[in-house]
């Protein structure tokens, strides 16, 4: 199967799912931290800042998660308090 790039989808599942790859990189702003996405036809962004409108709890920490995994997270423990409820 063909590597995936950020903004392809496929079906799985019989037809009953997709899969959507997306790029996703973390950077710093000015006292927290971004996680921002593209590849489905437009660009976003999260924070770690609970006074923001972007701020998503659990969707920053799953990608933190993953970049972790993956090892591209370069901001150390920051972002762990997104793992406490």
């Amino acid at each position: 199967m063909a590597e995936m790039k950020p903004g392809d989808v496929r079906a799985f599942d019989g037809g009953r799912a997709l899969v959507v790859a997306v790029g996703i990189w973390a950077k710093r702003d000015r006292e927290h931290l971004r996680i921002d996405i593209t590849g489905f036809g437009g660009h976003t962004t999260i924070t770690n800042n609970p006074e923001s409108e972007r701020y998503r709890r659990t969707l920053f920490r799953n990608l933190r998660r993953i970049m972790i995994e993956n090892g591209v997270w370069g901001f150390g423990e920051e972002g762990a308090e997104m793992e406490e409820r």
